[in-house]
């Protein structure tokens, strides 16, 4: 069952399907995403059972580290390096990390 609310925040007011944040618990406007208050805590479980959570955004060539962290790596003196610890990457396969300091360069000419 997907729910549908009246957004409470001023000048959205629109009748949408919200999102519930599962990090926070917090509700927010599919429209405006602004957050909506007093929703009952019956409707958040019913939300995150349904499915009806904020997706996580995914970018493109993101590595998973041994640090934890799943982000997009950044290339330091010709290596490939993780963004949130500047460990080397040196789980790729040779070909993979060339094809992604590559396409990393294309990203960083494109900005």
């Amino acid at each position: 069952m997907v729910f549908t609310i009246d957004c409470t925040n001023r000048g959205c007011a629109a009748m949408m399907t919200p999102y519930l944040d599962p990090k926070t618990n917090k509700v927010y406007c599919s429209k405006c995403d602004g957050e909506i208050e007093n929703v009952s805590p019956f409707t958040k479980n019913a939300m995150r059972a349904s499915k009806q959570v904020k997706q996580k955004e995914k970018k493109s060539f993101a590595v998973k580290c041994a640090c934890g962290h799943d982000d997009r790596p950044q290339i330091a003196d010709g290596k490939v390096v993780c963004a949130s610890c500047g460990q080397e990457q040196t789980q790729l396969t040779p070909h993979y990390a060339m094809m992604l300091k590559e396409q990393l360069k294309k990203l960083a000419e494109d900005k």
